[in-house]
């Protein structure tokens, strides 16, 4: 049976799909030559018909997508055309964009054969080989898909996760990855699965039944070969890397071993982390860490049930400032009960810290999380159309919405860039403003500019002290307006 793997990748299309080399790995253990399977990946950019071409001149028997918020849309529209071409192409989905919402696509898109809920291994290997052996109700026992019978949709019971993830055999270890390949972006690896945490916003914790690891013997094995073809970078994909601080120091340390010269990239919780942690990312060479606490207000985090600690928080931060370590802090706009003053007020204590950088993310209000069916509750009305943005909530309207988008705008420019970052908290002393109200100002007299031109980033630094003027104005004179 032949075999093709694919998805729509947000950036260069030689990004490495994990989920995919998993699947590969999982299926040809043991599968014998009956079974060819190889994988095909395309950037977001290319045309639907290029893809479609692409994979048709494959001759695949089978076609599998990984689907997620960014590429179910133009997904869906290369399945119309592969079915269309080719009706015997047996088309399969899986991915947590539509693992819930299996019954709706399957009802509405008569292109799409079976979809994988959830863990995609063990169900996807099961799939191929009742559909290789052929015969009636071949697809009615296997746990974990849904799939069309006549005009019904059927949804199988769900699977059981795969309690020993090394059973999942390694793409890096069996050689299914090219390492050697100059095109990658970076090189992901996954140390566990699932998250300890259940954030009403997120699918992620729905898709596993709890937290898996790897082993750790398995894990040093990976780093060691990876490390040795010096990537770029590393993304330990891990939801909270340390929400076990003693696993992860010990990965830390395999990582500092094995390195010579890449960089690693890790989502953490700031709360959990003490001086030997920071030391180690930043002997590991950590340039690219998240931390997500989407806001300070306990109303909001209550909500969507998020834990928060601002005094381990302002240590944690504290710790990564001390080593010097590269980090972004991640808020989200319209939570449940968060105004857009409860927003500048999270801004406002962050800056306080004097953090690398902060970034706010749009809500999105993604299918068969808690918070979706809570959006009546909260006033959240969203887009029903991937990427699944929010617009406004009872608490933040519209035009507040479009305030935080220009707030992130001046935010990038003022102080991500470095360029006035210091004198911002200079200009918070002398004229007596917080930063997201300096912020706003800049955003103001930034839209007084009469061309395009003086908008250039090159042109605003060198206007700055016109901005300071025209601040002073209006803070202390009351004019400028």
């Amino acid at each position: 049976m032949r075999i093709l793997l694919s998805s729509i990748c947000v950036e260069s299309g030689t990004d490495l799909q994990l989920a995919l080399y998993y699947l590969q790995s999982y299926l040809l253990a043991e599968s014998g030559r009956s079974v060819e399977c190889e994988i095909v990946t395309f950037a977001e950019r290319q045309k639907t018909n290029s893809i479609a071409n692409r994979i048709i001149g494959h001759k695949p028997e089978l076609t599998g997508f990984s689907c997620y918020l960014w590429n179910i849309e133009k997904t869906l529209r290369v399945c119309r055309l592969l079915k269309k071409a080719v009706p015997s192409m047996v088309i399969v989905l899986g991915g947590p964009e539509v693992t819930p919402r299996a019954r709706e696509i399957l009802e509405r898109e008569e292109c799409v054969d079976v979809i994988v809920r959830g863990e995609g291994e063990a169900t996807f290997k099961e799939l191929t080989q009742r559909i290789s052996a052929g015969g009636a109700g071949r697809l009615k026992n296997i746990k974990g898909i849904s799939y069309r019978q006549g005009a019904n949709v059927i949804d199988n019971p769900g699977r059981p996760d795969i309690k020993d993830l090394d059973m999942i055999p390694s793409p890096y270890l069996s050689g299914k990855v090219d390492l050697e390949d100059k095109n990658l972006v970076d090189v992901p690896l996954e140390s566990t699965r699932g998250c300890a945490f259940r954030c009403a916003y997120c699918y992620y914790h729905k898709n596993f039944s709890g937290l898996r690891y790897f082993s750790l013997k398995r894990v040093e094995k990976e780093l060691r070969l990876i490390l040795s073809h010096n990537p770029r970078e590393v993304y330990l994909m891990d939801a909270t890397f340390n929400s076990n601080p003693r696993r992860a120091k010990k990965i830390l340390r395999m990582f500092i071993r094995y390195n010579r010269g890449s960089q690693l990239h890790v989502e953490l919780k700031a709360e959990l982390l003490d001086e030997e942690t920071a030391r180690l990312l930043r002997q590991a060479n950590a340039f690219n860490i998240e931390i997500g606490i989407q806001s300070i207000n306990p109303g909001s985090l209550k909500a969507v049930h998020r834990s928060f600690d601002k005094r381990k928080f302002v240590r944690g931060i504290g710790l990564l400032n001390k080593h010097k370590l590269i980090y972004e802090i991640q808020l989200i706009d319209l939570l449940p009960l968060q105004s857009y003053k409860d927003l500048k007020r999270s801004l406002d204590w962050l800056y306080a810290l004097r953090p690398v950088k902060i970034i706010i993310f749009r809500l999105k209000m993604l299918p068969g999380t808690a918070l979706r069916g809570q959006a009546e509750t909260f006033g959240i009305v969203y887009s029903r159309k991937a990427p699944y943005n929010a617009f406004c909530s009872n608490v933040m309207s519209v035009e507040d919405v479009f305030r935080a988008d220009r707030l992130r705008f001046a935010m990038e420019r003022l102080y991500d860039s470095r360029v006035f970052q210091e004198r911002l908290y200079a200009l918070k002393s002398e004229v007596g403003m917080k930063i997201s109200d300096i912020l706003e100002a800049w955003i103001d007299w930034e839209r007084g500019l009469k061309s395009n031109l003086s908008r250039s980033p090159e042109m605003l630094n060198k206007r700055l002290p016109e901005f300071e003027e025209y601040l002073f104005k209006k803070q202390v004179l009351g004019t400028g307006l």
